[in-house]
């Protein structure tokens, strides 16, 4: 999404899906300029896996083949914009994209219902129609379209070339193809080549052979479940603009909008009267204004749902619902409405109204994490502390650079946050052995889930840690100590980033593993964590590629057994200012997402650890040197201290 290229690979992606492709189009067009709600509308849209992957690959195969035909007749007739041939080709079947096991979902709005044919979703785009008569008469007799505008031809004739086997030597087609002056020599033609690029893109996005590809259910849920906490992740980026460039309520109907096709809404707050009223926090019709409705009024859903702290469903005709609700639905121009309690910036609790939104949407994880953000918004923020330019800031003149007071965060918070976080590692753990127990004994996957499953637990124990004592860094406890193999730790590190780190960035790796390292009473998440930050930092620092290599030894220093573990590099090396202040908390020079507190924290874990970390760095590369003292005479002891499981 960043870079003009990027961009443009993007548009020609979103072009070839059917759904996404009308799904932006029918959003403002100002949308593109909110890059995390557009993220997570990508990361929220239904995706078919598993057994449903080979319907949806047919239908989008008959979609691409259509359009990508009704394009190319469109450009050698003349008589009609290819663009707009592409558009009503490709959506003429829209209506075969239903999530798979519901079938009243909308593919364009999932949390709605679906209109009755496919032309409905193309109304919006054409004032004059002609893109809703091509996708709604695509299947007619070509006889019955002869005088129909050219678009209607055009895609008729696509349709018929694709899905009949024999179309370009029948009658009906010779004499439409006639009355765009062309042959079915040039038609079959066009229709060789576009086999050729249907099947190109097919290969490209994986739906080539969808129907031959067998996948396992479990890892169907875990993507799915990876999808929704990375649209939760992109949700969060988007309402923290609120306070900058957007209100609030302005980020909750774009998200309303985006991710839920929710086009018309109101809110509805106390009054001082004791009714509820429309707010000008929420634009919407005029006539709601005029209405007032009782708190305790047992009929409508809006008061309900403030009573019971829950989403309420009003749909139109019902005997028993509120005439008020009827009104409210008429005024928006709607048949349902789910009501929803909904925090208010004065402290009170308003009701959100939705139209046309799907029934079960209240209870959808996607629809309580949106209002879950929202809420967020809404608490005052501490204002960030005033920090001179690191660029003005000589390193000398900052040896360590503490978080100012307003940026702690608090201690209850922080045990909230280990306790959500929790949460999500447990499913992602559960998943890993689902995964392991469906896919084999093959050794190399089973061996790749187990790295996963430990680096899980890694960053569980690592989130425990931080509300495991209320001690200083350097007074807590190490933590599960263990007799491991310092070998094994870089052999396990170097493979589990080999596919990761290392080969995307053009690094190649060397081992050179003494086999006569004893083992040492570690905790081994510490010391991998040290040896990853080194290697990424490497791999940072050859930008065009490089060599990294790992070396263990056994060294005399000081009449002390030790083991040195080596991570070399073959970058342009550190300026010496740089190395005399490296192991301090400095502002980093790299930028974006590094604190320059990696190296400091390296340190610290292996002071932890009774050991040294030092560094020497020439033109040539830079080498980091680990030191850790090992077993002798019984001054190193193996204990254990443990915080629970995860």
């Amino acid at each position: 999404m960043r870079g003009d290229i990027a961009q443009t690979e993007f548009a020609a992606c979103i072009r070839c899906d059917p759904v996404l492709a009308l799904r932006l189009r029918l959003l403002p067009a100002d949308f593109a300029a909110q890059p995390d709600l557009l993220r997570a509308v990508l990361l929220a849209a239904p995706v078919a896996t598993g057994a449903a992957q080979m319907p949806y690959a047919s239908s989008w195969r008959q979609s691409i083949s259509v359009a990508h035909l009704a394009q190319a007749l469109a450009l050698r007739a003349g008589v009609v914009d290819a663009e707009a041939a592409w558009t009503a080709g490709l959506a003429h079947n829209l209506a075969n994209y239903l999530e798979p096991g519901t079938p009243t979902a909308s593919p364009l709005t999932p949390n709605r219902s679906p209109p009755a044919h496919s032309a409905d979703y193309l109304a919006e785009l054409d004032p004059n129609g002609w893109l809703s008569d091509a996708a709604r008469f695509h299947a007619e007799p070509l006889a019955r379209g002869r005088a129909a505008h050219p678009l209607v031809r055009i895609v008729q004739l696509a349709y018929q070339l694709v899905a009949r086997a024999d179309a370009v030597d029948s009658v009906d087609v010779r004499a439409a193809l006639a009355a765009l002056q062309m042959g079915a020599g040039e038609a079959a033609q066009l229709l060789a080549d576009t086999q050729v690029q249907v099947r190109q893109l097919a290969l490209r996005f994986g739906l080539l052979d969808a129907g031959a590809t067998s996948h396992s259910a479990g890892f169907d849920r875990l993507a799915r479940l990876y999808a929704g906490q990375a649209a939760q992740s992109a949700l969060n980026s988007h309402f923290r603009q609120a306070g900058k460039d957007a209100q609030p309520f302005t980020l909750l109907q774009d998200t309303l909008r985006a991710l839920f096709g929710i086009e018309r809404a109101c809110l509805f707050t106390p009054a001082a009267d004791g009714h509820l009223r429309a707010s000008v926090w929420l634009a919407s019709a005029p006539g709601l204004s005029a209405l007032a409705i009782p708190l305790d009024d047992g009929h409508s859903a809006l008061p309900r749902s403030l009573v019971r702290s829950a989403p309420q469903q009003f749909e139109c005709g019902a005997a028993d619902g509120a005439l008020v609700d009827e009104q409210i639905a008429r005024l928006l121009g709607v048949s349902q409405l789910l009501c929803q309690p909904l925090p208010l910036p004065d402290g009170q609790t308003g009701v959100l109204v939705a139209g046309d939104a799907n029934p079960g949407l209240g209870m959808s994880p996607l629809w309580r994490f949106t209002l879950a953000e929202y809420t967020e918004t809404l608490r005052p923020r501490a204002a960030p502390a005033t920090v001179a330019p690191a660029a003005i800031i000589p390193p000398q003149a900052v040896p360590a650079i503490r978080p100012a007071a307003s940026d702690d965060i608090p201690r209850e918070r922080a045990r909230r946050a280990v306790h959500e976080v929790a949460n999500p590692l447990t499913i992602m753990r559960n998943y890993v052995n689902l995964l392991s127990d469906k896919l084999g004994a093959d050794s190399s996957v089973q061996r790749d889930l187990s790295i996963i499953s430990d680096e899980i637990e890694r960053v569980g124990r690592i989130v425990r840690g931080i509300t495991a004592s209320e001690e200083s860094p350097s007074l807590a406890p190490v933590g599960d100590l263990e007799l491991v193999s310092v070998n094994a730790i870089v052999s396990e590190l170097v493979r589990m980033s080999l596919g990761t780190l290392f080969t995307p960035n053009n690094v190649s790796v060397q081992i050179d593993l003494n086999p006569e390292v004893p083992p040492l009473p570690l905790q081994k998440d510490l010391l991998k964590q040290v040896l990853f930050n080194l290697a990424k930092n490497a791999v940072e620092a050859m930008a065009a590629g490089g060599h990294l290599k790992f070396t263990t030894r056994l060294i005399e220093a000081g009449g002390q057994r030790e083991i040195e573990i080596e991570v070399a590099d073959t970058g342009p090396g550190l300026p010496a200012s740089v190395v005399d202040h490296l192991f301090e908390p400095l502002v980093s020079e790299k930028g974006g997402e590094h604190a320059g507190l990696g190296l400091n924290i390296s340190h610290s874990l292996i002071e932890r650890m009774n050991g040294q970390l030092s560094c020497q760095s020439s033109p040539q590369g830079t080498h980091f040197f680990i030191h850790l003292p090992t077993l002798h005479n019984g001054q190193t002891t193996l204990t254990t201290t443990r915080y629970g499981s995860m």
